[in-house]
């Protein structure tokens, strides 16, 4: 679960990420993912991606923040 800085009365949320290789070549494209059931999705690091990324983000914010 998400947890929101302040016993969540602040305004920081803090996910777990995780980082790993994408294809065969690590330093080209790597995944980002968060595995918990709140926040779970995952994506790479294309623009595109990492647009869907932001998206991401700013709706858990919205969603376990505001």
């Amino acid at each position: 679960m998400p947890k929101i800085s302040k016993d969540g009365d602040g305004k920081t949320l803090y996910i777990e990420l995780s980082i790993y290789p994408c294809g065969s070549d690590p330093a080209k494209n790597l995944t980002i993912s968060c595995p918990d059931l709140d926040t779970q999705f995952k994506t790479t690091l294309s623009d595109e991606c990492l647009q869907k990324f932001k998206e991401k983000i700013l709706s858990f914010y919205s969603q376990h923040v505001l």
